[in-house]
């Protein structure tokens, strides 16, 4: 790290920074998406009595609506698929970074940080066409996001082969 951040290419130090500036930004968007969606199905719970039993603020399981109980099933399957989507994405965008930053180029960087743009965007995206019954919609931002997954995966890889030593 110490050798690149000392070469005179002076684009690749900047690049990589705004690399490591845009991870850092994307991922607290990203944590901020799960926390609004885990409050959502926190209120979901307790207007459907979906709560711990000694929460007995939360609403009779006996007197709620089938509404409720949908909208809490919805919001819990937005957060489960937040977990099997975002977790194993932030992972791969770290340690992609990772080997951007050892041994990739301005290109590795610039498509980490569109990449990653694109997942988040997409996260977004997927949440509110969920919680708004648009299936089309919510399986086309799946789909981008998935393979941005991918891409990240795939474009650290790469630049994986770029490290001479460590």
């Amino acid at each position: 790290v110490e050798q690149k951040i000392m070469s005179s290419n002076t684009n690749t130090v900047n690049v990589s920074a705004q690399a490591i500036q845009a991870t850092a930004v994307l991922s607290v968007i990203l944590f901020t998406k799960v926390f609004v969606t885990n409050i959502g199905l926190g209120g979901a719970k307790n207007n459907a009595g979906g709560r711990a039993p000694e929460d007995t603020y939360q609403a009779n399981p006996e007197e709620v609506s089938e509404s409720a109980r949908v909208a809490q099933d919805r919001a819990q399957r937005i957060v489960n698929n937040d977990l099997e989507n975002i977790t194993y994405t932030l992972t791969l965008a770290w340690g992609s970074l990772y080997c951007i930053v050892l041994g990739g180029n301005d290109q590795h960087a610039v498509a980490h940080i569109v990449l990653f743009s694109i997942f988040v965007a997409s996260r977004i995206g997927h949440s509110i066409a969920y919680a708004k019954r648009i299936p089309t919609a919510r399986s086309l931002v799946w789909l981008v996001g998935v393979l941005c997954s991918f891409a990240i995966g795939i474009n650290g890889a790469i630049a994986s082969f770029g490290i001479e030593d460590i």
